[in-house]
């Protein structure tokens, strides 16, 4: 979609947005938040938003009102859109940016199997617009890389494998700035990866581990890793996940492809700063070499582990990245992002993610990059007793805690995390219940991939 500004519009088709009790025009629309209407005027089709009551505006609410705008647009089948931005609010220029977020995020749909393809939203023209160019690309960059994220999680898992990622990744390091390194399954083997190595041994496509480095800021000491868990379809394993749970587990991958959104963006963008991308990519197969229930692997840093339940492969993977990152490239700061456990989305929903930190500061920066970018995260305590309740009789560690099933099973999940990271201040997102969404869309989210966390972590970052 291809964004212009101008002083007058152009296209029949108009955005419009209104407070509540504000709008004259059509007196059975109130302005309400989330409340679209459609009106046919004088040749004109109108779409109106509305944006609730002014006191209460914010860039949030502009982003969510543009993005059922656009989603209605999308519905009409329009290619032209003439978009008349909110005027006369607090913090303007951010209000011009979160509606140009929304346009991008709200049209989007995924259609790739559908064999009618509905008309594509091709250009919106913005009018009376007042933030800077660069605000605006910027922001264009990073929803045209969560879109990029939503695709590798919507695609079919017969698609998206552990070397398709880093495929994905080989395209992205073609750009300036950028290097590459990927292990092979023999490699990891050789490297002693045995965690990552054992989940992903069963499957016709074997595991990979993929470590991107971008490079924007040489002579800044500080690097920032993100770590994403790229389970690229999970069955469960041994522990077979049971019909209902399994048929949407192409999803398991999200981590993975946000840390791909984030880095596609990085190369859009270049800002200065260093970041380390890192892809702990597997299928967790079923069949004869699949890794035993009751069994011991070693990891890389050299932990043994008991695997509890072969359906808690998502932990493995991201111990052996992490203890891998850190080790050969030494980040200052780890983040890690994986639809981890159900436990966080009885605690919070499918709107909030789940934030665990061993540093304090680091995980009141985290927080407030999700209040700005509206993908919202809750912290969690990380007490010695989800520390203890990791510890194995048999091993070092047990991949499942040693209480009843479902105990703190988010907490402790972290802490198994946790376990594996020496010195780097780390945080940990569990995004399993915004990850993905079966209802309907809404505001920016769209059904199925939402790519959650691209956006969140390019505002870390200090990108957008």
């Amino acid at each position: 979609m291809k964004i212009i500004r101008s002083k007058q519009p152009k296209y029949p088709t108009l955005l419009k947005f209104a407070f509540r009790g504000e709008n004259g025009e059509i007196p059975d629309f109130k302005g309400k938040e989330g409340e679209v209407a459609v009106r046919y005027e004088q040749g004109y089709t109108s779409v109106y938003c509305g944006l609730g009551e002014r006191k209460d505006m914010a860039p949030y609410k502009a982003r969510s009102a543009a993005a059922d705008g656009s989603r209605q647009v999308r519905k009409l089948e329009r290619i032209g859109l003439s978009v008349i931005l909110p005027q006369e609010t607090p913090d303007k220029s951010a209000v011009d940016v979160a509606c140009v977020e929304g346009l991008f995020l709200g049209a989007y749909e995924y259609t790739e199997y559908k064999s009618k393809k509905p008309k594509e939203l091709r250009t919106c023209q913005l009018v009376g617009v007042k933030a800077p160019n660069k605000k605006i690309n910027d922001a264009i960059a990073a929803c045209q890389a969560a879109c990029y994220s939503r695709d590798l999680i919507n695609d079919n898992a017969d698609n998206i494998f552990p070397e398709r990622l880093a495929d994905e990744a080989r395209q992205i390091c073609r750009q300036d700035g950028f290097s590459l390194t990927v292990l092979t399954e023999q490699m990891m083997e050789k490297k002693g990866l045995g965690l990552i190595h054992a989940v992903g041994r069963a499957s016709n496509r074997p595991p990979r581990l993929v470590v991107m480095q971008y490079k924007g800021a040489p002579d800044n000491q500080e690097k920032i890793a993100i770590v994403g868990k790229g389970i690229t379809f999970d069955s469960g394993g041994q522990n077979l996940k049971p019909t209902g749970s399994i048929e949407t587990m192409r999803d398991d991958m999200s981590g993975a492809a946000a840390v791909l959104g984030v880095m596609k963006a990085l190369a859009e963008i270049k800002p200065a700063v260093n970041v380390i991308g890192v892809l702990a990519a597997a299928h967790n197969a079923i069949g004869g070499a699949a890794f035993f229930p009751g069994d011991v692997y070693t990891s890389y840093l050299g932990k043994t582990v008991e695997i509890g339940n072969t359906d808690a492969e998502g932990r493995l993977v991201l111990a052996d990245a992490i203890a891998y990152c850190e080790k050969n490239y030494r980040p200052t700061e780890i983040i890690d992002i994986a639809t981890l456990t159900g436990g966080v989305i009885i605690a919070l929903g499918t709107t909030v993610a789940g934030l665990f930190s061993n540093d304090d500061a680091m995980a009141e920066r985290l927080f407030q990059a999700g209040e700005d970018t509206r993908e919202r995260l809750w912290r969690f305590p990380l007490y010695k007793e989800f520390y203890e309740a990791m510890k194995s009789d048999r091993a070092d560690l047990c991949n499942t805690a040693k209480h009843k099933k479902g105990w703190a099973s988010s907490p402790t999940g972290a802490a198994f995390i946790g376990e594996f990271v020496s010195e780097a201040k780390w945080a940990h997102l569990d995004i399993a219940g915004t990850a993905y969404n079966e209802g309907g869309a809404t505001g920016e989210v769209p059904k199925f991939g939402t790519g959650f966390g691209v956006r969140l972590l390019l505002n870390y970052l200090g990108v957008i």
